[in-house]
């Protein structure tokens, strides 16, 4: 009898233990795919300045895209961070752990003393070949082989909403963060993005044109806060 109540109780516990292994390892197995998932497809941003207002509030978060065709204009994309350090080997190391264990959330490489170490979100509006001027914050554009220029928001399929200001006619658009600039001709491979907030954001007003390479993927999915949820 006791040898019977003892054999029913190893095999209790190895059938425990394996339970207890097999948990642990789906979990692990889990947690593994959706950081490949983060890494190499699909991730979740947040935006964390008002630079892309009203559309994308401060602490809106998004679902970016890294696989996607040519850019198009309206696309929101994420741009890559505009200054990268020298990291040391122990710095490249910890970035990776903590990658890892946050699910690719937590990036040590960012500096708040540097806004441009981060990543960026930024609204496409010139594509290669326009031909582009600003008046009074608004973008205008005459695509390669058109006669005429158009407002961005008639050539864009997705409607979108700028913060800007109607400036008083003393007012100098070059000073500062342009509002006016005369026409410029992009170049292959050169896009022209800005920020939707036009009084406070840097942007290819600052910097110049991006290319295909600075970007980290696109916007599809806004889903936080909830009631602003859209498909993109």
């Amino acid at each position: 009898m006791n040898r019977q109540l003892f054999e029913y109780s190893y095999e209790l516990k190895k059938q425990n233990k394996r339970k207890v292994f097999l948990t642990i390892f789906n979990l692990i197995l889990i947690y593994v795919i959706i950081n490949i998932i983060f890494a190499f497809i699909l991730f979740p941003v947040k935006q964390s300045s008002i630079s892309m207002q009203p559309d994308f509030q401060e602490n809106t978060i998004s679902f970016v895209t890294k696989i996607y065709p040519t850019p198009r204009r309206g696309d929101v994309v994420l741009l890559k961070r505009r200054i990268n350090h020298d990291h040391k080997f122990y710095e490249k190391i910890w970035h990776n752990i903590s990658s890892f264990f946050t699910a690719q959330q937590y990036d040590s490489y960012v500096d708040k003393n540097y806004p441009d170490t981060n990543n960026q979100l930024r609204r496409v509006v010139g594509l290669p070949g326009d031909e582009i001027y600003m008046k009074d914050y608004v973008l205008y554009i005459k695509p390669a082989g058109e006669k005429h220029f158009l407002t961005e928001f008639e050539l864009t399929a997705t409607p979108y909403n700028l913060t800007f200001i109607t400036p008083p006619v003393e007012w100098n658009g070059t000073v500062g963060v342009k509002g006016s600039f005369d026409t410029i001709t992009l170049g292959p491979d050169e896009y022209y993005v800005l920020g939707d907030n036009r009084i406070s954001a840097s942007d290819s007003r600052l910097w110049g044109t991006v290319s295909k390479q600075d970007m980290n993927g696109r916007i599809l999915l806004r889903y936080f806060p909830v009631k602003s949820i859209k498909l993109y």
